[in-house]
């Protein structure tokens, strides 16, 4: 959904965050909105709403837990808005039943409990989702093997933004919960429909208080004196934002458990330039610094994110690169409990980087994409931090990633936590090792060719075909590590590091092939859909060296207005 019909002819401030920080992927494919003409314009609405039916065969690789799997969700998401032209406005963001199953689902007198106890007299739907749980009749806690998807209850409304906006005399202001950033990057995502495969499901928000500002328009205000007609323009100048967020806050009598984080930096823009002969447009430079600031765990971690991106036509270019580096006690507070080891402050150098080079002649587009993001082969707590993940919505791929390391993972997460339960430790980071579809550990490219079989001007059906090589970005291959650390016998970890399906930490993800169908019929229904099939390689292997071919499945509808 396009934050463009919320901010609709707003002036320069209004728009500044916009463009902030991480702007829309080089290639997002967001429609033009349709025109609210019944609207009154002090009131803004935008609503999408869709159902996904996918399967998965197996989910498991090298195992006979889960097999194949099937299930069919739904979400309402809601954009609100209220404004005074010129002046500001009040935001929201609602998501009502998001991931919602199909149907009136679970186990009557358990958690969550179907509507009807006899499923033959079942006349209205639940609100149950699915999530990985512990399997009921299972004995240990401890083996990841015991932990399947699972019904789970969900809540039904999901507040996602709620913000103010006021355009003042000396530049914009914005405060409370609101999007950390709008645009698809690697180290933030606003979670709108700006993916090239699959959906969006998460945003990314922040509580903030927000200030921006176009420092070139100041320039030339002085420079020309009264009079001076300031260029309301977003993708022309040179813009300076600053942001304090309220990250944490516990216990409200103390002030040692809360955690800050600020962030500053400029971007500039140019609508088009003349250089060496060639036309560039809609260029884009940026450089960011974030700073999260805690006592309670030593924590001081900083973060550098930079952009470049534009279009020479026929070519258009992407590349991103974050670094994150400083210190933390708290990653090593879980991981200490897991081990039995102290929990040391540790230093943190992890960095992430994406290049995407597209190519369009006539209704064809080759894309070249290259993605990486390091990892942590030695998760003790003694040792350096270096792991990235990207952005839970930047999506690479529909099924390695997004699926199965999703499901792994969530498996040893579930382990681990609770180990640390049962130690009352002082600290959760575990939670993080359930990857939820993000890009992690790996190096990986990925070419892809789109055929736009139909355009306009009711009628728009594409094509995608895409290629996903992924490898790991730690020498040691992809370390569980929860599983290693809790296998750990002595000073080495190389001789005890396993992957997420207990096998050896390998040296190749493997191989992905995605395809994709698209029709969208008046800018208001869409229709996709999408598959996959993956040959796994050694980082995918079990104990015995076994993992199997698994295929995905997707049909998508979509009606947004």
């Amino acid at each position: 959904m396009s934050r463009s019909a919320i901010h609709r002819g707003t002036p320069l401030w209004g728009l500044l965050f916009g463009v902030m920080l991480f702007a829309s992927n080089a290639g997002a494919e967001e429609r033009v909105r349709l025109e609210h003409k019944a609207m009154p314009d002090w009131f803004m609405l935008d609503a999408e709403y869709r159902v996904r039916s996918l399967y998965i065969n197996p989910l498991e690789l090298g195992g006979e837990t889960v097999d194949e799997m099937s299930w069919s969700e739904q979400r309402l998401r809601l954009d609100m808005g209220v404004r005074w032209a010129k002046k500001g406005g009040v935001y929201m963001q609602l998501d009502v039943l998001d991931g919602t199953l199909m149907g009136d689902n679970g186990q009557f007198g358990g958690d969550p409990q179907p509507s009807s106890g006899l499923a033959l007299a079942s006349r209205r739907p639940n609100v149950a989702g699915y999530g990985v749980g512990y399997a009921a009749g299972a004995s240990d806690p401890l083996n990841s093997d015991n932990y399947v998807p699972v019904l789970k209850g969900m809540d039904p409304i999901q507040v996602n933004w709620a913000y103010g906006e006021a355009f003042l005399p000396l530049g914009f202001l914005r405060v409370g919960r609101q999007p950390f950033t709008l645009g698809a990057g690697i180290g933030g995502h606003d979670g709108l429909r700006r993916n090239r495969w699959g959906v969006s499901h998460y945003s990314h928000t922040a509580d903030r208080v927000m200030f921006g500002t176009k420092i070139d328009e100041w320039v030339n205000a002085i420079k020309h004196g009264p009079g001076y007609e300031a260029d309301p323009s977003m993708d022309n100048g040179l813009f300076f934002v600053l942001a304090y967020d309220w990250s944490v806050q516990d216990e409200l009598t103390a002030t040692d458990d809360n955690l800050h984080q600020i962030m500053t930096g400029l971007m500039w823009r140019k609508r088009k330039a003349d250089w060496f002969g060639l036309e560039w447009k809609k260029l884009t430079a940026m450089a960011f610094m974030l700073t999260k600031l805690g006592p309670s765990f030593d924590t001081e971690v900083m973060a550098f994110p930079m952009r470049l991106k534009g279009i020479v036509e026929p070519l258009s270019f992407d590349f991103e690169y974050i670094v994150y580096t400083g210190k933390t006690r708290e990653i090593a507070e879980g991981y200490a409990a897991l081990s039995g080891k102290e929990a040391k402050t540790q230093q943190l150098m992890a960095m992430g980087a994406h290049a995407s080079v597209g190519f369009t002649l006539g209704p064809v587009e080759l894309l070249a994409q290259f993605n990486f993001a390091s990892g942590d082969e030695d998760p003790r707590p003694s040792t350096d931090w270096t792991g990235f993940s990207y952005a839970r919505d930047f999506n690479m791929g529909l099924l390695m990633f997004e699926h199965i390391l999703a499901f792994e993972s969530a498996r040893s997460a579930a382990v681990g936590l609770q180990t640390l339960a049962d130690s009352g430790a002082a600290a959760f980071p575990l939670t993080e090792v359930a990857t939820e579809g993000r890009f992690t550990n790996a190096v990986a490219l990925f070419p892809q060719i789109k055929f736009q079989l139909a355009e306009g001007p009711t009628h728009w059906v594409h094509a995608r075909l895409g290629a996903l090589f992924a490898w790991p970005a730690a020498k040691a291959g992809v370390v569980d590590p929860v599983a290693t650390v809790r296998g750990v016998d002595g000073e080495s970890i190389v001789d005890d590091a396993v992957n997420y399906h207990g096998g050896k930490p390998g040296d190749y993800y493997g191989t992905e092939i995605d395809l994709q169908l698209s029709w969208t019929w008046s800018q208001v229904f869409h229709w996709t859909l999408e598959g996959a099939v993956l040959f796994p390689g050694s980082s995918m292997q079990n104990v015995h060296g076994h993992a199997v071919n698994s295929y995905f499945v997707e049909n998508r509808f979509e009606f947004i207005f």
